[in-house]
C-alpha cells in the first residue's frame, strides 16, 4: 500500500469522505450521544456510512474518531474505552473500504487515521 503522504503529494485530486456526526444524525442519532462510542454499540451504522461514502466516490476514507479523545470521553464516562473505540473505528473504516472496492475496481480507496 502505497503511503499515504505520497497519495497526498501525487497530482491526482483525492476525494475525502464527508461529514460523519451529519450523516450519523441523518439515521436518527442525535447530538447528545457520543458518536465515537457508536464504534463499539452501533458498529454496522458505521460501516454503512463508510461503504455509502465509498460508493459515491470518495478516494480517502477517515475513521469515526472526531471526538476520540481522553478529553472527549471523559465527559460522556467513556474515558477507558478511548483505546477500544479508536481501534473499532480502524477495522471498520476497513471493512467498509474492502465492502466497496468490489463496486469501484476502477480505483483504490485509501484510509486515514
Amino acid at each position: 500500500m502505497e503511503s499515504f503522504r505520497n497519495i497526498l503529494d501525487s497530482d491526482r485530486i483525492h476525494v475525502f469522505d464527508g461529514a460523519m456526526g451529519t450523516m450519523l444524525y441523518a439515521k436518527g442519532i442525535y447530538i447528545n450521544r457520543c458518536y465515537d462510542e457508536l464504534n463499539l454499540t452501533n458498529p454496522d451504522l458505521v460501516h454503512e456510512i463508510h461503504s455509502e461514502y465509498v460508493r459515491a466516490g470518495a478516494d480517502i476514507v477517515e475513521t469515526n474518531t472526531f471526538g476520540a479523545t481522553a478529553h472527549n470521553l471523559d465527559q460522556y464516562g467513556l474515558g477507558e474505552s478511548l483505546r477500544n473505540i479508536n481501534i473499532a473505528a480502524a477495522r471498520i473504516a476497513r471493512g467498509g473500504r474492502r465492502t466497496c472496492l468490489r463496486c469501484r475496481r476502477d480505483r483504490s480507496t485509501e484510509l486515514a487515521y
